[in-house]
């Protein structure tokens, strides 16, 4: 997964993955893909998620704040959830179940769709 923020590849030009972790203080060091939490976001999303958590949370105050509806700020909040949900695994055949039942949405049914992992791929977590 490209992370927003982090340098582009000097040799190619893509997106650089975060793929190790260490310790500083200890040296110990643990390899993996890994979530890149807020720096996957979009910088649009990123703007939101920090005016979201200065307001509390609070959507009403954000509306009155920046003379936005409700639902379009409710809509940029779905996003950056669903950026940032992991993965879904499963199949296509669960999400649809889902949907069925009332469980989800047909936007985030959608959404959930697009971020599926196919059978035997990592989450990359």
């Amino acid at each position: 997964m490209e992370i927003q923020g982090l340098p582009l590849c000097p040799g190619c030009g893509a997106g650089m993955q975060v793929i190790e972790l260490r310790c500083p203080r200890c040296a110990t060091t643990v390899q993996g893909e890994f979530r890149p939490g807020l720096f996957g976001l979009t910088p649009a999303q990123q703007l939101f998620a920090e005016r979201f958590l200065t307001a509390r949370g609070n959507l009403k105050e954000l509306e009155r704040e920046y003379t936005i509806s409700y639902q379009a700020l409710r809509g940029q909040l779905d996003e950056v959830v669903a950026a940032l949900a992991p993965p879904v695994r499963g199949g296509r055949d669960v999400v649809l179940q889902r949907l069925r039942r009332g469980e989800l949405r047909a936007d985030e049914a959608l959404r959930l769709l697009e971020r599926q992992v196919p059978e035997g791929e990592s989450e990359g977590r």
